[in-house]
């Protein structure tokens, strides 16, 4: 049984995580002024990517996810247990995504929000009763996975600043934050409010790496600040979000980067 809506209700993006949640292997068909592309995914992974346009000859390529994002309207089919051709796609969906939205945000393309409840229940409405309800087993599924790994994630990365605030010397403080200076995770003193840390931290992330591009130094890996009382250690550890240490004045500033880049790699594992 195939599940099939409009793609002004639900992205792409939308479809290939409801699909990766659960696993299985599937294919995601989506058509737009009659050109059709093709998404096949096996075991929570895109495997395959290929774009038709009119009658021309397909064209297999991970770089084809870049175009088919801009498809805002046009019609999308799901149809379960369609194992993949072949293996054409070497990064993560995640990784396509990122690299995707960041191309078209370049372009001015991107769309502020996402789709509303209600164009999803116009979407749902449409559907016959059978496609209703496993569309809405897959979107239940999919928060509820959400929520549970975002859980183990925090409960990990709680784990691991403690462990190494615990066990070091030079390191008195950590914490996880993202790019939007949201708090994941800490490990700080009494005295400090892990929300204020995350905000700073972001802020000063940022002001870095707009520094550094402007003097086309490109992208910032890392950034310390020595203050009065003590150093701020701010390493990236993904694509969103950055690793924070928190060190005494007089530190050893090499085994303290060292211990902080080993965290910030464990973190990047975790997310």
């Amino acid at each position: 049984m195939a599940i099939e809506g409009d793609l002004r209700d639900m992205s792409l993006p939308t479809l290939v995580q409801l699909v990766v949640h659960e696993r299985g292997q599937a294919r995601i068909e989506v058509e737009n002024k009659g050109n059709k592309g093709f998404l096949y995914l096996a075991e929570g992974e895109l495997h395959h990517v290929e774009l038709h346009r009119g009658s021309g000859d397909a064209v297999v390529a991970e770089e084809v996810v870049y175009e088919l994002l801009t498809w805002r309207e046009g019609a999308f089919k799901i149809e379960k247990d369609v194992p993949p051709p072949e293996r054409s796609v070497a990064h993560s969906w995640d990784y396509l995504v990122m690299e995707g939205l960041r191309q078209l945000d370049e372009q001015g393309v991107v769309d502020e929000g996402e789709e509303s409840e209600e164009s999803l229940a116009d979407m749902m409405a449409d559907l016959s009763p059978d496609d209703a309800a496993m569309l809405q087993n897959l979107l239940a599924q999919h928060s509820e996975k959400e929520e549970d790994e975002m859980a183990s994630k925090s409960e990990q990365l709680k784990s691991l600043l403690n462990e190494l605030v615990n066990s070091s010397t030079d390191i008195l403080g950590a914490a996880v934050v993202d790019s939007d200076g949201l708090l994941l995770a800490s490990a700080l003193s009494g005295s400090l409010d892990g929300n204020r840390v995350a905000a700073v931290t972001a802020g000063l992330i940022s002001l870095s790496s707009r520094s550094a591009q402007q003097l086309g130094q490109g992208g910032v890996k890392q950034t310390l600040i020595q203050a009065e009382n003590g150093n701020i250690i701010a390493i990236r550890a993904s694509d969103r979000a950055s690793f924070v240490g928190l060190t005494p004045v007089g530190v050893n500033l090499g085994m303290a980067f060292m211990e902080c880049g080993d965290a910030a790699a464990a973190v990047g594992k975790i997310l």
